[in-house]
């Protein structure tokens, strides 16, 4: 049932097979104001003889039982139906030896669906279109025109089911040569399409000038009675040529074909392709390494040099037996697809054909894809951002670091504290038993902070009350020693950084308070990411992204200019690692947050008949472990130069203790300007005094007290024998260091009156 629907209309096959992925081709021919059911019965009666028709056209009422004929079920449901079912048999004869030409030309293909395009430069299609319907059951006639309107939708299509579609074209030679001029210009190569051509003039030559790499075709040309028949092949300066396969004509004595056929006439792409012939393939690369490294010789050619790309290239072409050459892009780009329609870069050398293949970290978008095809990605990573190393934290005050601000007030407050504490316990103490106060509140307070540093604690008390207090006050200042000691030794050892840029969210916070600016390569994955985000983390991020600073040409640009300034480079992270090494690792932050999944993949040309081989070869290579092996290669070579890299906690240096240093400092000149002060101030309110010929300094209450003991006899040494007199040290009136002070006392001496009585007095 099926085939006869699809021999009755092509449209029912197209609704019936592909639903409706194929109602483009539909509604193009609708608009051509002509009925597909009508056109397909146009098509098949204009292809017979007029003799043919007249005497057919009566016979619509006949009932043929022949087991081909599509047309028993249909029978007496319209004359139409009729009309092809009994016109398929017949024919005249050049148009049955056609039929057999056709049934020979695909019967060699794999491919199990059909496209039959044709004009109406034959009068006689019919036994061709019965032979492909006996052939293949899926199969689509096109009629010729100038537009190629139906023809383009149907190869562009998804909707089909097999891998190899095969293309029969029955036209005259002006026809034949602009179907192929608009392959080319369309860019309809594809390695799922396989052409047969049927050619009545020798017109090869102007085929081959329109067609390129990609095409795949069979021909049969008619000489001399034969068929010559030619298969389509790239030889060795990659030309498209023709090989000779063999021939094809018709017995008319035996009233059967003759064929002869040194190689069959349809080649799978996948042995043709398995070995290039020492062909030399054009590659679009630019100097990227770790990826591809290139240098520019003398005479403008690009050299190779090492790269995981390159070592991917080297593996492909001696498995496939073929050299390369380089081809530099003019704007050293990855590229893609422009705004304005333009292809740039890498991409754009591919999509023009200018290069067989591109190779070097190119991620695979659906912006490429629609100019170029991509083979299978034979590396995955995802996208993270590159930032200076964070810098270290100012060390001027690293010994207070181990603790926080509000633990350092509460330390000073209960220091503070605690010397009142005991100073009040041992006044109430002194007052209930009615002794004397023995430890002044300065007392109690410099052994306090003597014990939080951990000195000697010069107060003894017998008292139990005063005993728990500074056994408390002990294992506080015990803890905080500890604490602060073991957290201030590692804070010492291990530097401490600022906060580092871990993600997208970060940077966005780095560019809105600290002027970070992202950074991207122009015209990559990267910057399409995000100018095209319209809302999300992507969107803050170009919206923070400023195009006059935010762009460069290369990854490696990238990474220079992070190390500039306040640059944050959007980069994938494997490029990004292996290029901070090379610069030394120890200058560069990686976030530790990751986005945007993306694979690496060689674009070859749209429709390229060797991508499955390479993607095949690509696969064994990921498989095997080599691709990881060669980026493990590339990322030693650079370990070993990098030296500037932290190894490690260093000695502690003078960086580190700065703080203590200035503390100690800080506190000796302040302590010699309370000196000098307390000198000024004592020395404005104190008299010098000569005590037996010693000069000391007193305050006015204790020069009258001096007066008073020593008379008349300040200043004069003591002619006799000397008296002392001891005064308590709080009353002392030198300013001396010694505890007390012994003031040197002798008797007046004797005085004589004027009689020459002596008198004796005591000089108290």
């Amino acid at each position: 049932m099926l085939r006869s629907v699809a021999t009755i209309c092509p449209l029912y096959c197209l609704l019936f097979e592909y639903g409706a992925g194929m109602a483009t081709a539909v509604n193009v021919n609708l608009n051509d104001n002509s009925s597909v059911l009508h056109r397909s019965a146009d098509i098949i009666d204009t292809s017979f003889d007029t003799t043919d028709t007249s005497s057919n056209t009566t016979d619509t009422s006949s009932d043929t039982t022949d087991s081909l004929n599509p047309g028993n079920y249909w029978q007496g449901k319209t004359d139409i139906t009729s009309i092809v079912a009994t016109r398929l048999m017949s024919g005249t004869k050049a148009g049955q030896h056609l039929a057999a030409l056709v049934d020979f030309l695909v019967n060699g293909s794999t491919g199990r669906q059909l496209y039959l395009l044709h004009d109406h430069s034959l009068t006689d299609m019919s036994p061709a279109v019965e032979a492909c319907y006996r052939r293949w059951g899926d199969v689509i006639i096109f009629k010729f025109t100038w537009e190629l309107t139906e023809v383009e939708a149907a190869l562009r299509s998804n909707y089909h089911f097999q891998e190899l579609r095969n293309i029969l074209v029955i036209c005259s030679d002006v026809h034949t040569t602009h179907i192929f001029q608009q392959i080319r210009e369309r860019s309809l190569e594809s390695a799922t399409l396989y052409w047969y051509i049927v050619l009545f003039d020798d017109i090869t030559e102007q085929i081959l000038d329109s067609i390129r790499e990609g095409t795949q075709f069979s021909l049969a040309v008619r000489k001399d009675h034969r068929y010559q028949l030619f298969t389509s092949f790239v030889d060795s300066d990659n030309n498209i040529a023709l090989d000779h396969r063999g021939w094809w004509s018709w017995n008319a004595d035996q009233g059967k074909p003759i064929k002869y056929l040194k190689k069959p006439l349809y080649l799978n792409l996948g042995d043709v392709y398995r070995n290039f012939g020492g062909r030399v393939l054009r590659v679009a690369v630019v100097d990227n390494w770790p990826y591809f490294k290139v240098t520019r010789s003398e005479d403008g050619s690009l050299q190779p040099h090492s790269g995981v790309d390159y070592n991917v290239l080297n593996a492909l072409a001696k498995k496939l037996n073929f050299t390369y050459e380089l081809v530099d892009t003019l704007d050293g780009q990855w590229g893609g697809v422009m705004d304005n329609g333009t292809v740039t870069g890498m991409i754009g050398l591919v999509a023009r054909h200018e290069a067989h293949l591109a190779i070097n970290e190119i991620t695979i978008s659906g912006t490429r894809e629609k100019v170029v095809d991509f083979t299978a990605p034979y590396f995955l990573e995802s996208t993270t951002v590159i930032s200076q190393a964070p810098a270290m934290k100012n060390r001027a005050f690293a010994v207070f670091s181990p603790f926080t601000v509000r633990i350092w007030l509460m330390v000073v407050a209960m220091t503070m504290l605690m010397g009142p504490i005991l100073s009040v316990v041992g006044l109430v103490r002194a007052r209930y038993l009615q002794e004397g106060v023995r430890y002044s509140l300065l007392t109690y307070a410099f052994n306090v902070f003597r014990s939080l540093v951990v000195q000697n604690n010069l107060i003894s008390s017998q008292h139990w009350e005063q005993r728990i207090i500074f056994f408390a006050w002990y294992f506080f200042c015990f803890t905080i020693y500890a604490m602060y000691s073991g957290t201030l030794t590692a804070v010492l050892a291990i530097p401490a950084y600022e906060r580092p840029i871990d993600s997208l969210p970060d940077l966005v916070h780095a560019a809105k308070h600290k002027g970070y600016k992202p950074v991207v390569v122009y015209g990559t994955v990267n910057e399409f990411l995000l100018k095209e985000a319209e809302d999300g983390i992507y969107k803050e991020v170009w919206d923070v992204f400023d195009p006059s600073e935010g762009y460069v040409n290369t990854y490696t640009d990238g990474t220079n200019k992070v190390l500039t300034g306040k640059f944050v480079f959007i980069n994938a992270r494997l490029g990004a690692e292996i290029r901070a090494i090379a610069k030394g690792r120890h200058r560069f932050y990686l976030g530790k947050s990751s986005f945007y999944p993306q694979g690496y993949g060689i674009a070859c040309t749209s429709g390229s008949p060797f991508k499955n081989v390479i993607e095949q070869i690509l696969t064994h290579l990921g498989s095997a472990g080599l691709v990881q092996k060669w980026i493990r290669d590339e990322m030693e070579k650079e370990s070993n130069h990098d030296d500037g890299a932290n190894k490690g906690p260093g000695a502690i240096s003078f960086v580190h203790l700065q703080a203590a240093f200035f503390l100690l400092g800080m506190g000796s000149f302040v302590g010699g300007l309370t000196l000098l002060m307390e000198r000024f101030v004592y020395s404005r309110q104190a008299t010098f005094v000569t005590v037996y010929g010693h000069t000391k300094a007193a305050t006015n209450s204790k020069v009258a007290e001096m007066t008073r003991i020593h008379g008349d006899n300040l200043g004069e040494d003591p002619p006799g024998p000397q008296v002392y007199r001891e005064i308590d040290k709080d009353e002392r009136p030198y300013t001396s260091s010694m505890d007390f002070m012994r003031v040197q006392v002798s008797p007046e001496p004797e005085r004589k009156s004027s009689a020459g009585d002596t008198t004796d007095s005591e000089h108290k």
